[in-house]
């Protein structure tokens, strides 16, 4: 055995002798273990130093490699070699050897020899400083191990001593006076200048952050205030004093908090950000784990869709394990499980997933989040069917009252808060909404703790649906629990469904459904329903999904509508299915057995759901060319429930083009292709519809482009195999095209040289509608018999739904045409009433001027020859009294009758009548002019003549009354020609505008005293001016009216359009002037109007007009 020893000491000193110290630390293992069999041969201490040296070196290495086991028996040997005296001669080499060694029994789950170590160190070093380490490492196993308050204990009383005193408990008051005081500090900066802070060198700054660091695990699984004081206060050294690794940590933690207590989600997702540019401008890799789990779990999910944070997540759980951060790696592996279970990741594999990092952090002896696996692993296990009972958390995994217990002593609120979220949505989902009721409650007590997570809009949905559940509108608790749903549709709409709507508003809409069902609001139900399936389904949430699809099926139940009902519980049970939830699959057949007959009679013919189809790969299909016989089943390619939702999405499109996107997507999907061509017959040709490609570079993309080209014309198929499959109306499966001699001639082949290639017929009720074509360029025999089959079927719904959205596309353009034939001839109607109106009162008003005019023009005539002959009277009096005094009785009559005053008075009265007779010719002819009936043919019009013949018709509209003052008629003509035109039709407008500014003062005037209208008054402003450049005559009709909102402004010439009360306006008026001015006259009639500030009509004219 000596000798033994003596050979291996002497082969470590050789390999130590020739390998080159730039090679040393690369081979250090080996040279370490040869050495330390010989270990009893070394005498002199310095020789046992300098061995001691070397196994340092290999127990650092030991832990980068995450070999924690080998790393502890190399810590072992170099604090054996270093003696009793080690501190007092190998200070700095002791002090590395303890942490190190502390640090790998924690890793290795060994805390109590941690613990001893930990204390040496304590004991040992000189300065708080040289401790920072070890008591960080305690803070956090206390975490791992759930001793939640112990960790934040030890970590408060070393802040203490290093100068940080924190409340015992912490306010709100303390947190924004920490957010005020990095407000402060931030000045005009922007949140990534400091990337640019220099590097911390202030070794006690750099430790207090350290410890804070540690603490913040444990202050926010405990629901502490303490996480954003912590958090703020590290930002805030940072800013100060500069950046170190640690301060990405607090940046993230800042952005955490900002995000969701403070709900600045721009503010926070900046920091964290910054955070993420922090670590890699420093290489941060011993802090990259802590800060991705904060990005991707609390973070990012904020404003993107929730699966973008899995990626982050995963990288976070690999970098982590690398430096031999197993505690933030088990975060993250949380945090990804988490946010794949509630962004709808397939049960099967998120099961196949929990299981494996499960087992990774049990050997971690991470307690803490090994309890959290547990409950959701459970609860993914309970929905697939593999629990004991849906709703209770008891199965393989572990006992429900067990992890209760568990979690209660250590105050895990945060895994108490997870618990019950889970045990709310089982209940909820399996109809116990007695005890869904209580396990709101539960998890509304321990909300605090889970700010920010995708669990935390997770209870507000569940809450509110069970609330809504449990509604009756005859219970005493109606009012409490309605306000209940709108406390949480505020948290939901306001902070979640605002900044990342993918993620939640179809969380919104679909309680927003389930409230207007209990409410009785029928319509506004089945719309939301709708809104909240297309939601769920176009983001990807297929558990969503399929709850809307439920929830809207029970609505229709309730309302008696069971054929509907019957189609949203079969998608629910489709979507349940492709999820995977077993359990809810089997709870829908018991409860709604009648309305999902259609599905559980097709499972009599042993088609489950849940088992694959071997038995279709059985079935032929005509080839022309042998097909591989070794290739596998299709229960290795294609699980059935594959087949249902792709024949369900093909099914529930209707329209069109949507519809060939989908079956695009679903056959290339299904087919392996990586090229695929959708060609639709037309009454004369064969039409290429829609191209898509499938990129090799990423599994996941298809790109789709519709167009409408004659394959003929096409350069994207074989148009010999087209003819040929059109002919035959068989399927053609090819592999090796190029060398089949009778298409080795085709230019197609030739040029692109497909290696598989796929064509098939689409047809319907014997009706030939299209073909597929699919190829693959890249491998044969892709095309199996098996896969053929699966296409067969695919291609038979596809033809189906393709003959129904046809016919559907012919009904809507068949319908359009009739909406817009039945518009026309109600806007004929009305106008054809309106102008008939219009004819009829110009008939009446050329009737009355007829009427008038006749007997005015014999008193018009007449009264001149009676004005000169009382004149005449006159003089002959006067003449006759210079002649002949009167007598007595003559003078008595001339007193009665006031002859002074008759002979004074009578000329003038007689000037009053002329000029009573001349206004009534004025009026006379405004009508006249107003009504003249249009000929064909344009005529020459006065403006001016038009618009005073309006305000003459309206005189009796501009006076004052009891309601309000005169309305003011300012004008300001200019010298315009005459044009040619239709006057009727240009008094129209003119009538029309000017009417409804008075209308507009009408309206003003109720509730306004006459003093307050007189400050301002009414006014109507008239401007004509002839542009000499453009040649066009313009005419402004402006109003100081209450002016019209930007909506009402850019719906005043539609059709129909009035903001009139019913009965007091068609809305054709200003409709049929724009027709007028634009269509008859080749002009322009535009508005401008704010509200407040009064409206303005341009009507402009060109001189020369055309019909």
């Amino acid at each position: 055995e000596d000798k033994k020893q003596q050979t291996h000491f002497q082969i470590g000193q050789l390999l130590l002798k020739n390998i080159p110290e730039a090679e040393r630390e690369e081979r250090i293992f080996e040279i370490v273990n040869q050495l330390n069999y010989g270990i009893e041969l070394i005498a002199a201490q310095q020789e046992r130093d300098e061995l001691a040296q070397l196994n340092l070196i290999a127990c650092r290495k030991a832990r980068s490699s995450t070999a924690y086991q080998a790393g502890r028996e190399y810590a072992d040997i170099g604090l054996f070699l270093l003696g009793e005296k080690a501190w007092l001669r190998q200070y700095e080499m002791s002090l590395e050897f303890y942490e190190l060694a502390a640090e790998l029994a924690s890793l290795c789950g060994d805390f109590e020899a941690m613990e001893q170590l930990i204390e040496t160190v304590i004991a040992q070093t000189h300065t708080l400083l040289e401790q920072v380490n070890v008591y960080g490492l305690r803070i956090q196993s206390n975490t791992l191990q759930n001793q939640l308050l112990q960790a934040i204990a030890i970590g408060k009383q070393f802040l203490q001593q290093l100068g940080i005193t924190l409340p015992e408990t912490p306010t709100q008051n303390d947190v924004q006076q920490e957010v005020a005081d990095i407000r402060k500090l931030m000045g005009n900066r922007e949140i990534e200048d400091l990337a640019d802070l220099p590097i911390m060198t202030d070794g006690e700054k750099i430790a207090i952050l350290q410890i804070a660091n540690s603490i913040l695990p444990a202050a926010y699984l405990s629901g502490s205030l303490l996480y954003p004081l912590l958090a703020s206060l590290s930002v805030k050294l940072s800013i100060q004093y500069g950046n170190t690794e640690v301060s990405a940590t607090a940046y993230v933690s800042h952005g955490n908090t900002t995000c969701n207590m403070q709900q600045d989600v721009e503010t926070g997702v900046k920091f964290g950000q910054l955070a993420v540019q922090v670590v890699f401008q420093l290489d941060a890799k011993a802090i990259k784990a802590e800060v991705l789990f904060v990005v991707g779990t609390f973070i990012l999910h904020s404003k993107s869709h929730i699966k973008e944070t899995l990626p982050l997540l995963q990288e976070g759980y690999t970098s982590g394990l690398e430096v031999g951060n197993q505690e933030f790696a088990g975060y993250c592996a949380h945090g990804f499980c988490l946010n794949s279970f509630w962004c709808g990741q397939l049960l099967s594999s998120l099961e196949s997933e929990t299981h494996s990092y499960f087992n990774a952090l049990v050997q971690f002896n991470q307690l803490i989040t090994v309890n959290w696996f547990r409950i959701y692993w459970q609860s993914i296990l309970n929905l697939q069917g593999n629990g004991s009972h849906p709703s209770i958390l008891s199965g393989e995994t572990f006992q429900e009252t067990e992890i209760l217990s568990q979690l209660l002593e250590a105050q895990d609120f945060y895994g108490l808060y997870v618990f019950y979220i889970y045990k709310l949505m089982l209940c909820y989902l399996f109809g116990e909404i007695e005890s869904a009721q209580n396990q709101a409650v539960e998890v509304k007590r321990y909300l605090i703790a889970a700010p920010g997570t995708v669990v935390e809009p997770a209870f507000y949905f569940y809450d509110s649906l069970t609330a809504l559940a449990a509604f009756s509108l005859s219970s005493a608790e109606t009012s409490e629990l309605f306000q209940r749903v709108e406390e949480n549709q505020a948290q939901l709409q306001q902070h979640w469904a605002k900044h990342a709507p993918m993620n939640h508003q179809h969380k919104v809409d679909l309680v927003e459904a389930e409230k207007h069902r209990v409410l009785g609001q029928k319509l506004e139900a089945i719309e939301l329903y709708d809104k909240a399936i297309a939601g769920a389904k176009e983001n990807e949430y297929i558990q969503e999904e399929a709850l809307a699809h439920e929830l809207a099926a029970k609505f229709y139940l309730e309302w008696g509508k069971e054929k509907f009902a019957q189609a949203y519980m079969i998608d629910a049970y489709y979507c349940y299915s492709h999820w995977g939830a077993k359990a809810k699959v089997k709870d829908l057949e018991q409860r709604y057995p009648q309305i999902l007959a259609p599905i559980l009679e097709k499972q009599k013919i042993s088609l489950n759901p849940f088992k694959t189809i071997t038995s279709l790969g059985k079935t032929s299909t005509h080839t022309q060319a042998t097909i591989n016989s070794n290739t596998t089943g299709i229960s290795d390619a294609l699980d059935f429930t594959s087949i249902i939702k792709a024949s369900q999405a093909l099914s529930s499109e209707i329209e069109l083009n949507q519809l060939i996107s989908q079956l695009m997507q679903v056959m290339m999907e299904n087919a392996g292709a990586t090229k695929g061509v959708l060609i639709l017959s037309q009454p004369s040709q064969l039409i290429v519809q829609a191209i898509s490609h499938h990129n090799v570079n990423d599994d996941q993309t298809i790109y789709c482009t519709q167009q409408s080209l004659p394959v003929e014309e096409s350069l994207a198929v074989p148009v010999s195999i087209i003819n040929l499959v059109k002919r035959s109306l068989e399927p053609l499966n090819l592999d090796e095209v190029s060398s089949q001699p009778q298409f080795a001639s085709d230019d197609y082949f030739i040029q692109h040289q497909p290696q598989s290639l796929l064509c098939l017929p689409l047809c319907s009720r014997g009706a030939f509608l299209g073909i597929l074509y699919l190829e693959n360029n890249l491998t044969t025999g892709v095309f199996t018999s098996q896969r053929v089959e699966v296409l067969k079927l695919l291609c038979s719904q596809a033809a189906i739904s393709l003959e129904n959205a046809q016919l559907y596309q012919k009904s809507q353009d068949y319908a359009q045409q009739l909406e817009q034939s039945l518009t026309e001839l109600q806007l004929a109607q009305l106008q054809l009433v309106q102008s008939e109106k219009m004819s009829a009162l110009g008939q009446m008003m050329s009737g009355i001027t007829h009427e008038i005019n006749n007997p005015l023009g014999f008193i018009s005539g007449n009264l001149t020859q009676v004005e000169e002959a009382i004149q005449d009277l006159l003089n002959y009096l006067e003449i006759y009294q210079q002649n002949h005094p009167p007598g007595e009785q003559v003078k008595a009559y001339g007193e009665e009758i006031k002859l002074e005053y008759v002979l004074e008075d009578l000329p003038p009265m007689l000037a009053d009548m002329q000029t009573g007779v001349d206004r009534i010719a004025e009026i006379s002819k405004s009508m006249r002019i107003f009504s003249r009936s249009d000929r064909e043919q344009k005529v020459a019009f006065d403006f001016h003549e038009g618009i005073d013949s309006t305000l003459l018709i309206l005189k009796h509209r501009l006076k004052g009354n009891n309601k309000r003052p005169e309305i003011k008629i300012i004008k300001d003509y200019g010298d315009l020609p005459q044009i040619m035109g239709f006057p009727g039709q240009l008094n129209q407008v003119f009538m029309n505008i000017i009417a409804n500014a008075i209308d507009v003062f009408d309206e003003m005037s109720e509730g306004r005293s006459m003093a307050q209208m007189k400050q301002n008054p009414d006014k109507i402003i008239l401007k004509t001016n002839l542009d000499d450049a453009t040649q066009m005559v313009t005419i402004s009709i402006q109003d100081n009216g209450c002016g019209m909102s930007e909506e009402v402004k850019n719906r005043i010439f539609n059709h129909l359009f009035t903001t009139k009360a019913v009965g007091k306006g068609t809305g054709l008026g200003l409709s049929i002037a724009r027709q007028i001015v634009e269509e008859k006259h080749g002009g322009n009639l535009s508005c401008d109007s704010q509200l407040g500030k009064g409206t303005e009509f341009v009507i402009e004219i060109p001189i020369s007009t055309k019909s």
